[in-house]
């Protein structure tokens, strides 16, 4: 049976039973699904120096995950925190829900729209779209004011000012409106509904990408971006 972690890389109970909930109205019956949360480091990754504090007990996770035999990992924070290095030590894939999102975006509009927590987090989003390479694509970013954990518990706020700014990236180009936080799991079908366009939740999204790809036995190249990294001494 094929397995899968869903790790949400803080400490927040609410929004990993959020999370849960997402992932299981969707999986098939034939794969095992672990949802985590980290056993330790912040409640939420509101910034880089958050994601910095979650890197070790991410790696440790990572790491026992592969020696568990999972097949797959799927990484549940939209700021994709430390991706690249849980990439490199781990020899299952390991999914990031942004670049997941993104790239189903592509497929269902010739734009999109994300729409994040609170102000700052609009320059941390375009600092991620031009990472990906995709300003082409990008009609640009919105904040609803609000923090991770208010996300996961108030749905109708998330709604309310949800609509409003979605709104106002679709009259700038959005054809496609990103959901960009893993606590707006369970949100994007109402808002779909009311918007009529395309509504990505990242949660959901990233993860039946995932069960295709593991059907199909891929996994990520090793031999450049995420080759094994060189063993350290720690002094």
């Amino acid at each position: 049976m094929t397995k899968i972690l869903v790790l949400n890389p803080n400490t927040s109970k609410v929004v990993t039973e959020k999370v849960a909930a997402a992932i299981k109205k969707i999986a098939r019956a034939d794969v095992d699904v672990t949802v985590a949360q980290l056993p330790h480091g912040p409640e939420s990754l509101e910034s880089f120096y958050d994601e910095a504090l979650a890197a070790p007990y991410s790696i440790e996770v990572v790491k026992q995950a592969n020696l568990d035999g999972y097949d797959a990992i799927i990484l549940a924070a939209f700021c994709d925190p430390n991706l690249e290095a849980l990439k490199e030590i781990s020899t299952i894939p390991v999914y990031g829900i942004a670049e997941c999102a993104y790239s189903a975006a592509l497929l269902m509009g010739n734009m999109f729209g994300i729409l994040t927590e609170k102000k700052h987090k609009e320059a941390v989003k375009r600092h991620q779209v031009r990472k990906f390479g995709l300003e082409s694509r990008f009609a640009g970013v919105k904040a609803l004011g609000m923090g991770v954990v208010e996300i996961a518990t108030d749905g109708n706020k998330v709604k309310e000012i949800g609509f409003m700014r979605a709104r106002e990236l679709m009259e700038a180009g959005a054809e496609v409106i990103v959901l960009g936080c893993a606590s707006m799991a369970g949100y994007a079908e109402e808002m779909e509904s009311e918007l009529g366009v395309p509504v990505i939740d990242p949660v959901s999204v990233t993860y039946k990408i995932v069960e295709g790809l593991t059907d199909l036995k891929l996994k990520h190249s090793k031999v450049g971006l995420y080759s094994k990294p060189a063993p350290q001494k720690m002094n």
